[in-house]
């Protein structure tokens, strides 16, 4: 009986395709506080990681691919989640909504991201718009899921649990976690076996 070692590094991973396609945000991911490196200019910022599924496209095991995006957690009319959202709705933010938006709300709701080509090759998302009136999308696929940072310090591990061991990793490099021991909040069931989604 043979045992076959094979060179994988060439396997390509299905991929979303340049371009402009229907999608629906299935994770809202608060990744806490993290530290930017700005050509030596160190800052903290609290950050979310949006996830969207693209039914168009399936892998091999017949889900939607999806397809993520990291944004300051600010709807300052220069940053990157206010422009997404804005173009998202269809409308601009009002002042009472810069006081306080929710994003968990754009958990399950449906967009059309364009899609290009990133610098390592990889698909990127370059911006977020709104469907077309009457346009529609097929049913979701994946289950939803929000991560709250604040949730998981008061002992809440299991949405924690569900997220990939890539993101996990990010969660706990934030300020939020840095000099809290990991036994203070419970403990989690890290797999190295888990893909990092982006």
């Amino acid at each position: 009986m043979s045992i076959i070692a094979k060179d994988k590094s060439g396997t390509d991973y299905p991929q979303v395709p340049t371009g402009v396609h229907k999608a629906r945000c299935v994770r809202v991911i608060d990744l806490g506080t993290q530290r930017q490196d700005y050509q030596g200019d160190i800052s903290w910022k609290r950050q979310v990681l949006l996830i969207w599924e693209v039914p168009e496209y399936m892998n091999e095991n017949k889900e939607p691919l999806t397809l993520s995006k990291f944004y300051n957690l600010s709807l300052h009319e220069k940053s990157n989640l206010a422009k997404d959202l804005t173009s998202w709705r269809g409308k601009a933010f009002t002042q009472t909504e810069k006081d306080g938006f929710d994003i968990t709300k754009l958990l399950s709701q449906p967009c059309m991201l364009n899609v290009i080509e990133g610098n390592n090759g990889r698909p990127k998302i370059s911006n977020v718009m709104k469907m077309k009136e009457g346009d529609s999308i097929i049913d979701q696929c994946g289950n939803s899921l929000i991560f709250n940072i604040d949730e998981y310090q008061k002992g809440k591990t299991e949405v924690f649990n569900q997220l990939s061991e890539g993101i996990r990793n990010i969660i706990l490099k934030s300020q939020e976690l840095q000099h809290q021991d990991i036994n203070d909040i419970g403990t989690s069931d890290m797999n190295s076996d888990d893909q990092v989604p982006f």
